[in-house]
């Protein structure tokens, strides 16, 4: 998907321009190895209109192409750089909430919050404490099981996971030309796309060609998603793009550890490698159970309520008095529907 990106023009890449050639005249520039440059990447655009005054049919449409490309070329850049170029469910609240320390009498000493942003003698720590340390922190001085700190530190806190903390301190350190998106510029991107698919409705080649652009960039952000994320997008032909190759990937990073794993073996890439391509496809397995739960657990609307209680050191369901899976439950099966 990458390696064929939509484009209704070819544009030189990210610092080879020439003055007078692309956009505002930038001056040619080499990109010289330990330079600063941003990595070189594959760049989207798309057809614009021609427009005369007084007319402002294609105002609102060009609006809506300008934020897509300028988006679109972040999320390449960052994608090229090797960073996670979005991430939907961290916003600017999420981003405070890492970066930003409460002030010390703001919170009584006891409460979690506090610990995650100061010692206990009071001095302020580097960087808030993320879920897994708070929960390792309360398992070595209160004494809980891991389980019930982790609940506690997620529930009970602004605790961030370690990887999405990671992700949000490194973002406000990248340059703005590559910076990922959080959860409002995805959705700005979502709605740029959007607008574009409304405002091309004509039949004419440019409308034309800017539709199989949109459809072919939602397919591409689905693409470039490792955590399953419903489709943000409202036009139905878009999410189903965007759903398709999003569940296209997840399988295929499954694949791939499954493959990974059978040709490669503990003893020739080492047991880190190993774990590491396991975890991965024990979390893509559980992302597609996310996306695939409502059609396969479809919600249950019961007549009855059935009552779990444990009998012989089993756990047993009962309806109407009979345990479920017994001969006599399908006497009582008319009384109630499984599916609404």
């Amino acid at each position: 998907m990458l390696g064929d990106l939509p484009t209704a023009h070819r544009a030189p890449p990210i610092g080879r321009r020439i003055a007078g050639q692309g956009c505002h005249g930038a001056r040619k520039f080499s990109g010289t190895a330990g330079s600063t440059a941003v990595p070189r990447a594959p760049r989207i655009r798309f057809v614009y209109f021609p427009t005369t005054d007084g007319n402002d049919r294609w105002t609102a449409c060009h609006q809506h192409l300008v934020t897509a490309e300028v988006l679109l070329d972040r999320v390449l850049a960052a994608h090229a750089a090797g960073l996670r170029p979005m991430v939907p469910a961290l916003d600017h609240a999420a981003e405070a909430r890492a970066m930003v320390r409460p002030p010390h009498g703001l919170f009584h000493a006891a409460t979690l919050e506090y610990r995650r942003w100061y010692h206990a003698d009071g001095t302020a720590r580097a960087q808030p404490l993320t879920q897994e340390a708070l929960a390792a922190q309360l398992t070595a001085t209160e004494g809980l099981s891991m389980e019930e700190a982790r609940h506690r530190a997620a529930r009970r806190s602004h605790a961030l996971p370690a990887a999405d903390q990671a992700w949000l301190i490194d973002r406000r350190h990248t340059p703005l030309q590559q910076r990922p998106l959080n959860q409002a510029e995805f959705h700005i991107l979502v709605n740029a796309i959007d607008g574009v698919w409304h405002a091309c409705a004509g039949a004419s080649h440019g409308e034309h060609a800017n539709r199989q652009i949109a459809l072919r960039v939602a397919a591409m952000l689905g693409s470039l998603l490792d955590e399953y994320v419903a489709s943000p997008f409202t036009v139905d032909a878009l999410a189903q793009a965007f759903t398709e190759c999003h569940l296209g990937h997840l399988r295929q990073t499954i694949e791939n550890s499954r493959q990974a794993e059978s040709a490669s073996g503990v003893l020739l890439t080492g047991p880190k490698a190993w774990f590491a391509a396991k975890a991965a496809r024990m979390r893509a397995e559980h992302q597609i159970g996310l996306a695939m739960s409502p059609k396969v657990f479809p919600e249950l609307n019961l007549t009855v309520r059935p009552v779990i209680a444990v009998v012989g050191g089993r756990l047993r369901t009962f309806v109407h008095g009979w345990r479920r899976g017994d001969s006599s439950v399908a006497a009582a099966a008319p009384v109630f529907t499984a599916f609404g």
